[in-house]
């Protein structure tokens, strides 16, 4: 117990020092487990199509800071009676509501939700028989804390700390307007397009009909998604030339997170730039066909 304590509350020193929010999730996504991270799609390059003639494409991105920010904790305690389990998960968040109201976070910022209420079941051993009886119950909630700036992340850790709550589960990103970003989004692939059909006509000497859209896809990636798994060490090389009489200890390899967003190198144009920070990240991939426009018939 002692050890697990401690390992949570490492992990949310190092988030807080760190200044990007991410939470315990991390440990259960792609960058943990060095799996393919999934893509935004952006231009293949290919410009020729078996339907029509001709296609253009426009891959547009934007980084936007939140509007607001959603933290999610986890809370759960066990007792020998089910009512006792509850009361003091209860205990815990009247503890945890109190400090966020001190930092101006009010109930219509809070939402409980109740996760789950088992049975706790363990075995006890005599001679060489294990037994198994129910032993209590676990109660388990999580509490979601909504707040518009960055910089109560830190203080609504510590008044989650002080409240012993340490399971940090997730930070959601809040962005509201989803349309305006879509219509900027829209309009800067179109005018790439139409800059792209001048320029080959111009400079190639091609003529292009417009046929119409073949593809319109929307992307969006939340810092959650971006932390990649990151380790460092050297070490040197032991053998066992015996197994029976050697062995090889190995010492634990310490490792942490980044936030690796998405390269602007790899879209057409990026309407907001990336900062410093975690940032919500929209895109939109824009293919047009065309077909040769045919010469006049005397």
């Amino acid at each position: 117990m002692r050890k697990s304590f401690f390992l949570l509350v490492s992990l949310l020193v190092a988030v807080t020092v760190s200044g990007q929010e991410s939470g315990n999730r991390i440990y259960g996504n792609n960058g943990y487990y060095q799996q393919q991270r999934r893509t935004l799609q952006t231009n293949s390059g290919t410009l020729g199509s078996h339907d029509h003639g001709y296609a253009i494409e426009a891959s547009v991105l934007t980084n936007l800071k939140p509007d607001a920010f959603v933290v999610v904790f986890g809370i759960n305690e066990a007792a020998t009676a089910s009512a006792a389990s509850n009361d003091k998960v209860n205990a815990k968040i009247a503890d945890f509501t109190q400090k966020l109201s001190t930092l101006g976070i009010g109930r219509n910022d809070i939402f409980i939700d109740f996760i789950t209420q088992n049975r706790v079941y363990d075995f006890t051993v005599s001679g060489s028989k294990a037994t198994e009886s129910l032993t209590g119950f676990e109660t388990k909630k999580t509490l979601a804390v909504r707040y518009q700036s960055r910089e109560l992340f830190e203080p609504i850790v510590s008044a989650a700390a002080s409240a012993q709550i340490f399971d940090l589960i997730k930070v959601d990103y809040i962005v509201s307007d989803f349309e305006t970003v879509r219509s900027r989004l829209f309009e800067a692939a179109v005018q790439i397009i139409k800059n792209k059909e001048g320029k080959y006509v111009k400079s190639l000497g091609v003529t292009l009909l417009p046929v119409g859209l073949s593809s319109e896809k929307y992307d969006v990636s939340y810092p959650s998604e971006a932390y990649q798994r990151y380790q460092a060490f050297e070490t040197g090389d032991a053998y066992a030339y015996k197994s029976d009489s050697s062995s090889r200890v190995v010492q634990r390899k310490s490792f942490t997170f980044f936030y690796d967003p998405f390269e602007a190198s790899r879209f057409d144009a990026v309407l907001a730039p990336l900062g410093i920070e975690p940032v919500v990240q929209f895109s939109l991939y824009l293919r047009m066909q065309y077909e040769p426009r045919k010469p006049k018939e005397g």
